[in-house]
């Protein structure tokens, strides 16, 4: 069996026409660069903090390489060990060259763009570059910097460049791409035939979804990675990556759809020191079904364009839902059904946005009919918050909508000529035939002892914490515990009382979980969950209050507020309360002590740039009262 493998790997390698393959990696490192940090002057002084990948082995046809990136463009560095250097006057593809395969996402697919580096000969050739599409002819490009320098020891030379963004085709989202970087080596004028190529992967214009991933380092890279670490997504790529000034200072800020959230980073969002997100009220990152970035209500800023599958017992519904986005807050300022569909049929509709003559876009949305479902046995109710969906029998055919006096108006309506009302319900009979009695769902006791086995748990295995609430569906209280660093949630009302909702807490042990409270804070009669978690980063403590809220299609999360920081003897505290009456409440965030620090020896940066907002300072600040508006609590 062994043998049989072992032949076809061998057979693979010999018909990639000499390429050796690098030794496997998660991805291709491209370091974030300083203003002024590296000169592209040959020598590779400046990358003497970074540590420099390898390509190939031995002394001929082989390097070690670092790439780097800013905001004008790409850095690579490579000291090259050759024995002899192959070069023309016009340098082609059948000489040496360093070869770099950059692939950013398009459509569904990606776009490649080859960067053919060429060193030069010192005193006849100057050093030079040259791209085109993967697979094609490449052609000289001008802006792209190279220079060429001696190696320390050994046959070879040390090559520097510096690739402007604009050589990459569709390079706003190169942090989502792909990469790959080959040696070509020849070894005659006379004959050039390509000798060997090292190669961190094989390239093929037709795969360029299996190049390592670009896995860069630094600023919104970071900060994307802390945010993944926080939600425990570590390793989960965005679905979406978009750019562009959605927050309003001219400059384009990066907003991403990662698994159920949003996230928005960017130079200019809160000056570059601190992300934002939002919980979508989806299942997970598939029932995003697109995204875009347009501006629709004329302020010359974009706006986050989603539209969102939703689920539940009874079927699901498509939802086009536009978010604001500010450096305050990330919230959901209109939205419209555009398709229902349940175990009977489905309507839907369809949407296009269109120029106006006159003031903003318009959002026209007209009735594209259906299958199984009709005024008689359809009984679904408009969602809340959003514009409810056209129906094919109802009033209207179309509606057309405009951003006008800071919100979205109703500025025409096409009346169905056939419209169908339904039919008046049949009388009862006077004396029914009584039902036969349901069958009997599992208890508590018993959804809870499926719990434990499904979890690996003892069965008598007790919740470290419990509450009794009403915070998911219906008007009965559900059971909130928490085992070990699990949330779990049932009741007999809960999911017509056959399973139980699970979610593991982002905690590094049981012990984390600090407390469990129930208030509401949304004003829909419904309570929300108020998780109190301890962090623990190096010889920092960090208390955190995690607000989760259910929902019919998820389970997103209100607020994350810092309530303690401590190192070593210093500490600084917050007094958290819940505050007003009925639908008014809300949270108050009060400073309320320090041990160890004071004005002048806080030694912390303003937030932690990873999405909590981060503990109030006695020194400094007020107490602040958090609400519910836009779908989070807010300040």
């Amino acid at each position: 069996m062994w043998r049989w493998l072992a032949g076809i790997l061998i057979g693979f390698l010999l018909a990639l026409g000499g390429t050796e393959i690098a030794a496997a990696q998660a991805g291709i490192r491209v370091h974030e660069i300083a203003e002024d940090g590296v000169r592209v002057d040959g020598s590779l002084r400046d990358w003497r903090r970074l540590r420099m990948a390898e390509l190939g082995d031995g002394d001929d046809a082989s390097a070690r390489f670092v790439l780097g990136y800013d905001r004008q463009g790409l850095y690579f560095a490579a000291a090259v060990r050759d024995d002899r250097l192959v070069r023309t006057r016009h340098p082609g593809v059948r000489e040496d060259a360093l070869i770099l395969t950059v692939a950013v996402p398009q459509g569904n697919g990606y776009r490649g763009t080859e960067i053919w580096l060429y060193a030069g000969v010192a005193g006849r050739q100057a050093a030079s570059a040259a791209a085109g599409p993967v697979g094609g002819v490449p052609r000289p490009v001008s802006g792209v910097r190279v220079v060429e320098g001696p190696l320390d020891t050994g046959s070879g030379y040390v090559l520097e460049a510096h690739i402007p963004w604009a050589v990459i085709g569709g390079s706003t989202n190169w942090q989502s791409g792909r990469a790959a970087l080959r040696l070509r080596d020849v070894d005659s004028e006379a004959r050039p035939v390509v000798e060997s190529e090292p190669a961190t992967a094989v390239v093929s214009a037709r795969d360029l979804d299996r190049l390592p991933m670009i896995e860069a380092t630094g600023g919104e890279a970071d900060m994307l990675r802390t945010f993944l670490r926080e939600e425990s997504l570590e390793g989960t790529r965005p679905r979406y990556d978009l750019r562009g000034d959605v927050a309003g200072d001219g400059r384009a800020e990066r907003v991403l759809v990662v698994d159920h959230f949003v996230l928005v980073t960017g130079e200019g969002f809160r000056n570059g020191t601190a992300y934002d997100y939002f919980d979508l009220p989806v299942g997970n990152g598939a029932d995003v079904r697109s995204a875009e970035l347009r501006d629709l209500t004329g302020d010359g800023h974009r706006e986050l364009v989603l539209t969102l599958r939703q689920r539940n017992e009874l079927g699901s519904r498509d939802l086009w839902q536009v978010f604001g986005i500010t450096e305050q807050t990330i919230r959901p300022i209109f939205g419209i059904e555009l398709r229902k569909e349940t175990r009977q049929g489905f309507v839907q509709s369809r949407l296009r946005v269109v120029r106006a003559r006159r003031g903003n876009p318009r959002i026209e949305v007209t009735s594209s009919g259906g299958e199984g479902l009709d005024a008689d046995n359809f009984h679904e109710a408009p969602a809340v918050g959003v514009e409810a969906m056209l129906l094919p029998w109802g009033p209207l055919i179309g509606r057309t909508w405009q951003y006008r006096d800071g919100s979205f108006a109703v500025v025409d309506e096409r009346p169905n000529p056939n419209p169908q009302p339904a039919r008046p319900p049949v009388a009862a009979r006077p004396e029914p035939e009584p039902e036969p009695e349901a069958p009997r769902g599992p208890s508590v006791q018993e959804l809870l002892d499926a719990f434990r086995r499904s979890a690996g748990l003892p069965r008598g295995a007790r919740p470290r914490m419990s509450r009794v609430a009403n915070v998911a569906e219906g008007p009965q209280r559900e059971q909130v515990m928490v085992f070990g660093g699990s949330l779990v949630v049932l009741g007999p009302g809960f999911r017509r009382g056959t399973g139980w909702f699970h979610f593991g807490l982002p905690v590094a042990a049981e012990g984390d979980v600090l407390s469990l409270e129930t208030a509401d804070l949304t004003g829909d009669g419904r309570e929300e969950l108020l998780i109190r978690i301890r962090r623990q980063a190096g010889d920092v403590t960090r208390e955190v209050l995690l607000v989760h809220q259910f929902r019919p299609t998820g389970f997103p999360r209100l607020a994350s507020i810092e309530l303690m920081r401590e190192q070593a003897d210093h500490r600084v505290e917050n007094r958290l309360r819940v505050v007003g009456r009925g639908r008014a409440r809300a949270l108050e965030v009060t400073p309320s002590s320090a041990r160890g620090w004071n004005a002048t020896s806080w030694p912390f940066a303003e937030g932690a740039g990873d999405g909590i907002d981060p503990v109030l300072l006695p020194w400094r600040d007020r107490a602040v009262r958090y609400r519910y508006e836009g779908g989070r609590l807010t300040r």
